[in-house]
């Protein structure tokens, strides 16, 4: 292989490396992550550097992130290899006689590699590219999910976000109804502050009614936004309950991780069977889990915890102890009958 083919081809796997990470970072979004928390687990799972990190936990705690970080792993390791191999032809193809041609080479193709670099980070033509690289990598796995996609463009402190949404199927809720109509303000506290159709951005007002395909920028609670827009088919499915019947699944938020144990917060929907009723010293979760409830916050604030306090749902709970029991009774599945306990 010769110096400038190599050359060539390291440039144009840099840049598919580029995409990919653009791409894992917009599924990783669609998950319910941050952009900036996307970015950086994105390229750490393509790098295998820095993914030791406490934000790690939000990956390696759910399911589909799971998935995402396998793929990229796996395909980061494949490029790296790639990479090397191709570097190393680079320097075996040089023929040191003549080395100021190869350099004035280097320098030609690895300039412009870092001039395109530098134009892409123009924050113009990034958010447009953003955009561009988002709407694709939505289109292609929309029919894998089969579920509308929620984007979190910003967060702010740990329960509102911004965020986009992807609009394939009409949740029942604002199906075939004016905004102003809708629940989504009274009971959920969201505002939807624009949408897109057909490429064409529109300002929300009190009489929009949403279509399939429309792309809304919401603002509000980020476990109200998911439970609105991708829990629906919970909604369409169940004729024997009302909308606001459904309860979500409680939401485990990790602040920070300490070798296998972690502190987090969570958003309780579902008080756990193994609890429901029970004070904090009857409830033996300290006993048994080896979990230590920390603070209880209700809608009038932090309440003073004792040993006949009783969680109840709607509660904010801030506890500290190993993850893997913590899910095993306040998860998705609460399997805690089944779980080894740490």
């Amino acid at each position: 292989m010769s110096f400038t083919s190599a050359i060539a081809l390291i440039i144009t796997v840099i840049l598919v490396y580029y995409v990919l990470v653009q791409v894992y970072t917009v599924l990783l979004r669609i998950t319910g992550i941050t952009n900036d928390k996307a970015s950086f687990q994105a390229v750490s799972l393509f790098t295998t550097a820095g993914f030791t990190t406490s934000e790690s936990e939000i990956i390696t705690g759910d399911k589909s992130r799971r998935a995402i970080a396998k793929s990229a792993m796996v395909t980061g390791y494949f490029f790296s290899v790639v990479i090397v191999s191709l570097v190393i032809n680079m320097f075996l193809s040089i023929d040191f006689s003549n080395i100021e041609k190869y350099i004035s080479i280097f320098i030609l193709y690895f300039g412009g590699l870092i001039l395109f670099f530098i134009f892409m980070n123009i924050p113009s033509v990034k958010k447009k590219n953003d955009r561009i690289i988002e709407s694709l990598t939505v289109k292609i796995f929309k029919h894998a999910a089969k579920e509308n996609y929620i984007s979190v463009l910003d967060s702010y402190g740990t329960d509102d976000a911004v965020c986009k949404v992807f609009l394939y199927k009409l949740p029942k809720i604002i199906e075939g109804k004016k905004l102003s109509d809708t629940d989504l303000k009274k009971v959920y506290n969201l505002n939807v502050l624009m949408y897109e159709r057909k490429g064409q951005v529109r300002h929300a007002t009190a009489d929009t009614i949403f279509s399939d395909n429309d792309i809304l920028l919401v603002f509000g609670p980020l476990e109200a936004i998911k439970n609105v827009f991708i829990l629906h088919e919970i909604y369409h499915n169940n004729n024997d309950h009302e909308l606001n019947s459904y309860t979500p699944e409680n939401f485990i938020s990790i602040i920070d991780n300490y070798d296998y144990q972690v502190l987090c917060e969570i958003k309780l929907n579902v008080v756990p069977d193994i609890i429901k009723g029970k004070t904090l010293v009857s409830s033996h979760i300290k006993d048994f889990f080896n979990i230590n409830i920390m603070m209880v916050s209700r809608d009038t604030g932090p309440i003073r915890l004792t040993k006949d306090t009783v969680l109840e749902e709607g509660d904010k709970i801030i506890l500290f102890g190993p993850y893997e029991n913590i899910e095993a009774l306040f998860g998705e599945k609460r399997n805690y009958s089944n779980k080894k306990i740490i």
